[in-house]
Order: structure tokens, then sequence, then C-alpha cells
């Protein structure tokens, strides 16, 4: 009976934290415009951004314009970059990375930003 209510206890526990390692999780990131202007055009407000994370593995949906990924760390220091060329839907990261960070994806005229947790 105590191993019934312990693993009673250990499934409702599962469901009241239901983020781990390794499950997904979605991460929505905000938008900082850095520029109303492009070649002189001005463009439309860019939608927020859902990414998801999966161990090291960012998902995020294709699009038609290059990213600069950024991770920092909690004082501004930029730890991680990576180019992710247009149309790319996933990023590998470090799995010596490990802490809270801030993320940018940074394109010319603006960029998201959020945190990332490893």
């Amino acid at each position: 009976m105590k191993q019934l209510l312990f693993s009673l206890f250990l499934f409702l526990g599962a469901e009241s934290f239901p983020i781990y390692a390794n499950n997904p999780v979605d991460i929505s990131l905000s938008i900082i415009r850095t520029s109303d202007v492009s070649n002189g055009n001005i463009k439309s407000e860019p939608l927020p951004l859902l990414i998801t994370l999966e161990d090291y593995t960012i998902t995020l949906p294709a699009t038609d314009v290059d990213y600069t990924l950024e991770l920092r760390e909690e004082n501004g220091t930029p730890i991680y970059t990576a180019f992710i060329p247009q149309g790319s839907t996933q990023i590998v990261l470090p799995t010596t990375l490990s802490g809270e960070f801030e993320i940018r994806l940074v394109t010319i005229t603006y960029y998201y930003i959020g945190i990332l947790e490893l």
C-alpha cells in the first residue's frame, strides 16, 4: 500500500511539474526593433516568434531571413553565437552550456529576445 501511494505521489508530482530536460519546452520571444527602415522600404511589424527547446536542439519556424543566434550571460556577456541561414528550422547548441541565458535571434532591423534555460 505504501508503494502504491508513493507511486501515485510520483505520478501526481510529475503532472504538477511537466517540464523536464528531455521534454520540449516552448519559449516565446519578444521583438525589439532596431530600425524602422530597411533598404528604404518600411517593413511591416514582425510577428512574435515561438521556438521549442528539446535537450540542446532549438526548433524554429522556417523564415525568409537570416538570423544570428546569441546566448548571453546574466551580465550581458555573449557566450555563444551561431549563424542561422534563412529556411533553417533547427540548431543544436553545445552540450557544454548549462544555466540560464538570454537568447537573441538577431536580424538587420530587429531581434527577438527571451530567456533560455539549459
